[in-house]
């Protein structure tokens, strides 16, 4: 999707739950939108990339015109939508449940305010739009990021390792990591901060040549009583805590070490747009990105995601 494309549907989209009810009542208008979100209002054929298509089956599927092709595509295959029962409508509401609450929602609540027939529906569901949460292409941290790492995880359990990156301009990155040591480090400043950004950290020693590359380093050892004078630290230290407390709060800290990653990535998504002009409009993100991703089955959720999976490619 281009960025003009995507800059048309968020300035177009609705700004409050009654003009979210009032442009979207039915599955219609819910299907035309999507339409301008994948195909820019105009469907293509998937096979052999024909712009003349028929509706069929009330608009649910597109069959290409031409003679020699015939095939026939549908608007949610190949996405996180693909193979969905449910109404599109449902779908639109339950994203407005998750984006726009500033603390979320449990999938034990989207089952029991949804009707689900099962808790397992409503948590395949939630990984779904968790998943779109994140804009494949987005924008790596600039100017000053304060970095370090915490500690996640409850009373005599196994304690996670997060490391928080905070942006001074305002945007906060979480990464799942395997380990405080250098090459983990080194993992996480390359995907999620410029190679000129400047990097605050404490005196821990894997923040060094290894991990932060030629970045401009500032490390800083404080004690607590500095920190109370002025804290090095101070967003990452707020976002830090600020995580632990929506885990703890919406979720009970029922949270597995191999899914934390994308509740980390909820997160860092609404408080990234925490000052958008229209908070209903985070929707609008979300439902741009269902496209950008392939399907995604309660069976990959449950065998194949694993703890820490921006590092799944590392070669350490």
């Amino acid at each position: 999707m281009t960025q003009p494309h995507q800059n048309g549907l968020w300035r177009d989209f609705p700004k409050t739950w009654d003009e979210f009810e009032t442009r979207f009542p039915d599955e219609a208008a819910c299907r035309d939108y999507l339409i301008r979100c994948r195909w820019n209002g105009k469907p293509v054929c998937a096979k052999c990339g024909g712009t003349k298509l028929w509706r069929g089956r009330g608009g649910k599927l597109f069959e290409c015109a031409d003679q020699s092709c015939r095939h026939q595509t549908s608007l949610t295959s190949g996405t996180l939508f693909h193979g969905t029962r449910k109404q599109l409508r449902t779908w639109f509401r339950v994203i407005f449940e998750i984006c726009v609450r500033r603390s979320g929602v449990s999938s034990a609540d989207l089952q029991r305010i949804f009707g689900f027939g099962s808790y397992s529906t409503a948590w395949h569901w939630a990984h779904k739009i968790r998943r779109a949460m994140v804009r494949i292409d987005r924008d790596k941290l600039t100017g000053v990021a304060q970095l370090d790492e915490t500690e996640i995880g409850g009373k005599g359990q196994p304690k996670e390792i997060v490391v928080v990156v905070a942006e001074e301009k305002g945007r906060v990155r979480m990464v799942h990591a395997p380990g405080n040591h250098a090459e983990a480090l080194k993992v996480a400043a390359d995907n999620e901060i410029g190679e000129k950004t400047k990097a605050k950290t404490d005196g821990h020693k894997a923040y060094n040549k290894t991990s932060l590359s030629e970045r401009e380093h500032e490390p800083r050892v404080q004690t607590k009583a500095e920190k109370k004078a002025g804290d090095h630290l101070q967003l990452m230290h707020w976002a830090a805590s600020n995580v632990k407390k929506w885990l703890l709060g919406t979720h009970h800290g029922a949270v597995s070490p191999k899914h934390l990653q994308s509740y980390l990535d909820e997160y860092c998504f609404r408080y990234n747009r925490r000052n958008t002009n229209g908070v209903v409009r985070l929707v609008a993100r979300c439902l741009e990105n269902i496209f950008a991703y392939p399907p995604l089955t309660k069976r990959q959720l449950i065998d194949d995601t694993y703890e820490c999976r921006n590092f799944e490619t590392a070669s350490y």
